[in-house]
């Protein structure tokens, strides 16, 4: 890059600078395509390692991916949340509430001389167990619609994330076409405003 600078300075008389220079410090050595320091930022790591079960010492396999600072800061899109955890309460809370009813009613119908206290103790569980399926459902229902949100939005960014480029030297994303210039910290904000996410 610096010898094709030059020659073009020994052409021209002066040296023509870069459409990838970045618009901060006008240097390209440093500049780099975002996803390229993104995806090079993620390092999957594997291994066996001790463990003790008492006085009984084994190995166990271990594996994961690290991720370094400026690489999850330039992440394009945010983790999808689960939403199963959400979907099991349902279902147990349904489950619940369907035995505490059944019970309920044959304790109503069976004891005419049930006192207040007695009937609200009776009741109480099965609306419990209904108030939490409602509950477990509602959030299910949430995050499904959360999740495609962020399904959708995700082309969106792509097309911008793609299109950036980042200087190690100063710290900042840029997109060439315009000289626009965003510092790291607020570069997923911004992105996560294009795709209309809300986490």
């Amino acid at each position: 890059m610096i010898a094709s600078r030059g020659a073009a300075a020994m052409d021209t008389g002066e040296a023509t600078p870069s459409p990838l220079a970045c618009p901060q410090c006008r240097e390209v050595d440093q500049v780099q395509h975002v996803p390229a320091v993104h995806h090079g930022g993620r390092l999957s790591y594997r291994g066996v390692g001790p463990a003790m079960t008492g006085d009984t010492g084994y190995a166990t396999p271990y594996h994961g991916v690290a991720t370094s600072a400026v690489s999850a800061a330039l992440n394009p899109n945010p983790p999808l949340r689960s939403t199963s955890g959400h979907l099991v309460l349902g279902i147990l809370s349904t489950i619940f509430s369907g035995f505490a009813l059944i019970i309920a009613l044959s304790l109503t119908l069976t004891d005419a001389n049930i006192s207040l206290i007695g009937l609200f103790w009776t009741w109480i569980w099965p609306a419990l167990g209904i108030g939490m399926a409602v509950l477990g459902f509602l959030q299910y229902s949430h995050r499904g619609r959360a999740n495609a949100e962020m399904r959708q939005g995700s082309q969106r960014v792509l097309d911008v994330w793609s299109r950036a480029w980042f200087c190690h030297r100063c710290g900042v994303v840029f997109f060439p076409e315009n000289a626009q210039v965003i510092p790291l910290p607020a570069f997923r904000a911004h992105l996560w405003q294009i795709g209309d996410y809300r986490t």
